[in-house]
This record gives C-alpha cells, sequence and structure tokens, in this order.
C-alpha cells in the first residue's frame, strides 16, 4: 500500500495499490493546492521534488 501525506505531519489524503497512482494522485494534489511535490524514499529521504505553482484556470470552482 502506498500512502500520500500534506506536509510532515499532516492527514493522509489517501492510500493506493500502486506507488504511480498515488504519485498521480499526489500530483494532482499538489497542482490544486499550488505547492511542491516531494516524494520520499521508504526512509524518508526526498528523492524528487516538484513545484506546482497555481494557474487561474486551476483554482477550484
Amino acid at each position: 500500500m502506498w500512502r500520500n501525506s500534506v506536509g510532515p505531519r499532516g492527514p493522509v489524503t489517501g492510500e493506493f495499490p500502486t506507488r504511480e497512482a498515488a504519485l498521480e494522485a499526489g500530483r494532482d494534489e499538489a497542482r490544486v493546492r499550488g505547492v511542491q511535490h516531494v516524494v520520499r524514499d521508504l526512509d524518508g529521504t526526498a528523492i524528487e521534488r516538484h513545484r506546482y505553482p497555481r494557474r487561474s484556470g486551476e483554482l477550484p470552482g
């Protein structure tokens, strides 16, 4: 099971059967929030970082 969270102690935003599904959901959430998406290894080391600035067309309605 793969999990996403918001921030270091934030709530888990979902559990996913595959890493790819969790990454896609994490990227989508980062785009909506206009924040950085950090992918961590099993030991907690950040292995990827992507910033998703929010654009006006991406704001929730």
